[in-house]
């Protein structure tokens, strides 16, 4: 069975769709409807208890758990999909970005993320660069979020906001609704997060499937030209609201 919908393929291949703030692009309908309810359904058996990361700071992110080892086979061939060199090559097509790493499913970031109520994630800029045990030193070059949330309400915040830091404004508010993927390079211009604290009922949560991708550093500094940095907090209170555009 084709994992991708034809039109998603033919999308990727014709480029990014936004340049502002930075470059993204929003396909709704990414996958087969059979794999994403599959994906979903998979996902929602996984045990927050057996989470491989638990992230718990009031100022930076609440409530969120990462799963990346025991995912069982269906998701773990969904996930070296979405890394194998087949799947780069629509990747590449649409960012213009070359020599991204192909078919390691060892690259950090990699797994399903979930948000239970109160959960957020503050506006930030990525982490640039990390060393591989196998590559060496590597650049994060983009994110891929593929959302899985079924019947996702307005009421219940945790929409993806993209922000501007040069004008200090959220220019985009991104609905987490399933078969959503958002694809966007990781600069240090590219803010991004979903500041609002989850407002769900207790057998609701923020469910995502998440991809980075990398390229190998080759100068010591990351392809901007800067030096290693970790991930970078922005206060939301600082950014203007008040023209958002919302998807």
């Amino acid at each position: 069975m084709e994992i991708l919908n034809e039109k998603s393929k033919e999308l990727m291949l014709n480029g990014y769709t936004n340049e502002n703030p930075f470059k993204f692009i929003v396909i709704d309908d990414f996958m087969n409807d059979v794999v994403i309810n599959n994906i979903a359904s998979e996902v929602q058996k996984l045990d927050t208890n057996n989470a491989d990361y638990v992230f718990y700071d009031p100022k930076w992110e609440n409530n969120k758990y990462a799963f990346s080892q025991n995912l069982g086979d269906y998701l773990t061939n969904v996930i070296k999909y979405l890394s194998s060199a087949g799947f780069i090559t629509y990747i590449e097509k649409l960012t213009g970005i070359k020599n991204i790493i192909k078919d390691d499913m060892t690259l950090k970031g990699a797994g399903i993320h979930r948000i239970h109520n109160k959960g957020f994630l503050s506006m930030h800029t990525d982490f640039n660069t990390y060393n591989s045990s196998i590559h060496g030193r590597l650049d994060r070059r983009l994110n891929l979020l593929l959302y899985l949330n079924k019947d996702w309400k307005k009421e219940y915040n945790g929409h993806l906001l993209l922000g501007d830091r040069f004008t200090c404004e959220v220019k985009y508010d991104i609905m987490p609704i399933i078969n959503r993927c958002v694809i966007f390079n990781t600069t240090k211009d590219s803010i991004h997060g979903h500041p609002d604290p989850l407002d769900i009922p207790e057998d609701v949560k923020r469910e995502s499937l998440a991809i980075y991708y990398y390229t190998k550093n080759e100068n010591g500094i990351d392809f901007e030209g800067d030096a290693e940095r970790c991930t970078i907090i922005f206060n939301i209170d600082n950014f203007d609201r008040s023209n958002i555009k919302t998807l």
